[in-house]
């Protein structure tokens, strides 16, 4: 009779990992990127003509609504059609932004150059940096060029 117990035990621990999974369980673990349009880091070719960042530097995990009121309105979302919220925005030089997926399809988001991939309804911290200020920055999402825009200033406050 134990030996039946251990097989459902087992059965029900791999239906709920493949669940979680599935329902986006690896997005509560967001990745930290650095954007910086003169960078001198490889970038890699891949399928499609995009360019992959460099690997991400590990982050504490944080829940999506802790991340949502940490980031405030240093956020760029994108919607089911790949539309940007806020359409125009402006930061200053150094500002970590959430880049956040509301859609259950995958997106590629493109910033000055830079490609980040956003799994379904997933984000990515992404720091905005620059030695050239002010620089307008343009963001697309997949093939949709200029959905949004970021104006980047220079950082003389310090904050």
């Amino acid at each position: 009779m134990s030996k039946l117990w251990i097989a459902i035990i087992v059965i029900l621990v791999v239906v709920g990992g493949v669940w979680w999974m599935k329902n986006g369980g690896s997005v509560s673990f967001p990745s930290l990127y650095t954007s910086s349009p003169t960078a001198s880091a490889s970038k890699a070719p891949v399928a499609g003509g995009t360019q992959k960042t460099a690997t991400p530097a590990p982050t504490q995990a944080l829940s999506y609504t802790q991340l949502v009121q940490q980031f405030g309105s240093n956020r760029i979302q994108f919607d089911s059609t790949c539309q940007a919220t806020p359409k125009s925005v402006v930061f200053k030089n150094g500002t970590q932004i959430l880049l956040d997926n509301r859609s259950s399809q995958a997106r590629t988001i493109g910033i000055d150059g830079k490609t980040y991939s956003l799994g379904s309804y997933g984000y990515q911290v992404v720091t905005l940096s620059s030695t050239n200020l002010p620089k307008m920055m343009n963001v697309s999402c997949n093939d949709q060029i200029n959905t949004a825009t970021i104006n980047l200033q220079a950082n003389i406050s310090g904050q």
